[in-house]
């Protein structure tokens, strides 16, 4: 056995950990913890239940278990874990969406990890040769269940947005919105708002808002956003570009915003030390698949200071970061440093 066993093990599980990651995935396709949902079952009768094989169920359960998503009890049963019950659909917080997210096309694409890391460039454009919001255009059933799992991603993320005080707003543009999740949850919460949902044509076409109460705009927001809103919301579109592509972006909404209006991103923070973090990790997967990034705090100051604006608030919820920005005034450098010291 080597010298320092614990970590030789720790680094071989490091290892396969793609193993477990698309073990989570095949049994929570199958359903299989949305059929334990009641309580524990035995392994041939949810085996029939979840069309799968037993004895393959029984061997992808006992690597699951030993990750503390599942129990096994008494006779071959099998019950979820606390942490396990994220994996149904109907759990407050499920992570359903991010099993979805984090397999097939993407977990292709990581097969090519080695092209990102010589080139700073995506692997998914490498092997499917497109960028991969271009290949989902082509794609109608991957890009509706991208969609379906965003849209899930939106719930989980959305807190810091609907807890926030909107008595002094009229009008929010969600830009690059997709179906509307997020208007319908703001709108529904704040009956003196007006929404518009701007997005790509094809993606707006498929918008689900109240049509007394919110605008449906289509176009490209590379190119210009929609004009007067109090408060311009750009919820996890950030991440997917590089700081150049960003730039344009956060420019265009500076040029559509009253001098009066507030831009709020909802995105995450990579911590600035050492430790273990899956936004690090998030980082890596949005070089993969996008070109993207994850990014510091003092990389979202500099970068709101080139777009035009002051970052005056990082507000930390349980699942995401809102951070909040003031078009720059006179007197402003592009520096970042004026901004009351936010995300220190």
């Amino acid at each position: 056995m080597p010298e320092h066993e614990d970590g030789y093990r720790e680094l071989r599980h490091a290892i396969m950990g793609y193993i477990v990651s698309q073990a989570i995935f095949a049994v929570t396709e199958a359903g299989v913890p949305d059929l334990l949902a009641d309580g524990p079952a035995e392994a041939g009768d949810l085996a029939e239940r979840a069309g799968a094989d037993a004895d393959a169920l029984v061997r992808f359960l006992r690597v699951l278990v030993a990750e503390g998503l599942f129990t096994e009890g008494p006779r071959g049963t099998f019950a979820l874990t606390a942490t396990g019950a994220y994996l149904r659909a109907d759990r407050p917080g499920s992570l359903r969406h991010l099993v979805t997210l984090m397999a097939g096309e993407p977990y292709r694409a990581w097969g090519l990890a080695g092209h990102s890391l010589r080139t700073g460039e995506p692997a998914f454009d490498e092997l499917f040769g497109q960028p991969m919001f271009a290949w989902l255009r082509a794609h109608p059933a991957e890009s509706a269940a991208f969609d379906t799992a965003q849209a899930g991603l939106v719930t989980v993320r959305m807190q810091p947005l609907v807890e926030r005080d909107w008595r002094d707003a009229r009008t929010v543009v969600d830009v690059g919105g997709g179906t509307g999740e997020l208007l319908r949850t703001l709108l529904a919460g704040n009956p003196h708002l007006r929404g518009v949902l701007f997005d790509l044509p094809h993606v707006a076409g498929e918008a689900d808002v109240p049509a007394e109460r919110c605008a449906v705009v289509g176009g490209d927001f590379f190119t210009g956003v929609p004009a007067g809103g109090d408060v311009y919301v750009l919820a996890q579109i950030l991440h997917d570009w590089d700081d150049h592509a960003a730039l344009r972006i956060l420019r265009e909404v500076a040029a559509a915003m009253p001098p009066h209006g507030t831009l709020l991103v909802v995105e995450q923070v990579i911590p600035e030390d050492d430790a273990r973090h899956p936004e690090k990790i998030l980082d890596l997967h949005m070089l993969v698949l996008l070109g993207g990034r994850e990014r510091t705090a003092g990389e979202w100051r500099r970068l709101f200071a080139a777009g035009g604006f002051a970052l005056t608030e990082i507000e930390h919820g349980t699942r995401s970061v809102l951070l909040v920005g003031k078009l720059r005034g006179p007197g402003r450098t592009m520096s970042g440093q004026q901004d009351n010291g936010a995300g220190n």
